[in-house]
């Protein structure tokens, strides 16, 4: 057997032709690619690596979870309605449009809903800030975000939904335990978010307890020192 047979190359030296066809690969210069060959690869390689079209419109849409069936309900119920009042008598046309309009706003307040309890924390924060816009109007949507600013594992998100909570401080369903939550967090983050709340829109006796919550130092040393440093200048 020769050498070359046992070295373990990939050919069989008894073959003469698969020999001679090793020793010419064996002469080829092994140069490096031209600086367009590997552009082209580069290019090749991204393009390979991004979503399809369909892809990047499902995601979109939302059409990666329960919130995507919604969105298509909506988009459906809005083409129907457009066809049928295009269609019909314009007599009813108003009321109809109307019906459309309260369909979309529904379907509108269930998908924020959704999106307030999904398992993705970015889509729970777009949910908050979904909410904000129209917390003042719906109670549910008011006790959703409340829920995501007690029990969401996310600081931010928590101080996301404290802030989206805006005025509904006064309220005493919110306000209680908000206050609540400010003497028993231990999160920087959440308490500032809870101090800015209760600085802006807290009622003269939330204020009040706030300042009781700093001196009694059950706040971070630092924010304790804020809302002191701004209840003598509103003072002032």
């Amino acid at each position: 057997m020769s050498d070359r047979n046992r070295s373990g190359l990939p050919f069989d030296a008894e073959n003469a032709a698969e020999s001679r066809l090793w020793d010419a690969l064996g002469g080829i210069r092994d140069e490096e690619p031209s600086p367009q060959l590997r552009q082209a690869f580069y290019r090749r390689l991204e393009k390979a690596g991004r979503p399809t079209l369909s892809v990047r419109l499902g995601k979109f849409l939302g059409f990666s979870g329960n919130s995507g069936w919604l969105t298509a309900t909506a988009c459906l119920l809005i083409g129907l309605g457009a066809g049928k009042l295009t269609s019909e008598e314009p007599v009813d046309s108003g009321s109809r449009l109307t019906a459309l309009e309260e369909n979309v706003v529904m379907l509108n307040r269930n998908l924020i809903l959704d999106r307030l309890e999904n398992d993705t924390a970015g889509k729970r924060l777009r949910g908050v800030m979904d909410a904000a816009q129209v917390a003042g109007d719906d109670s549910e949507v008011v006790l959703a975000l409340l829920n995501r600013a007690e029990n969401d594992r996310v600081p931010s998100i928590r101080s996301a939904a404290i802030n989206a909570l805006g005025t509904q401080l006064n309220n005493p369903d919110v306000g209680g335990p908000l206050m609540e939550m400010l003497q028993q967090t231990e999160s920087p983050l959440v308490q500032m978010a809870l101090v800015d709340l209760v600085l802006r829109n807290g009622s003269q006796q939330q204020v009040l307890q706030l300042q009781k919550f700093a001196e009694a130092d059950l706040l971070h040393p630092d924010i304790a020192g804020h809302v002191s440093t701004s209840i003598k200048r509103d003072i002032i």
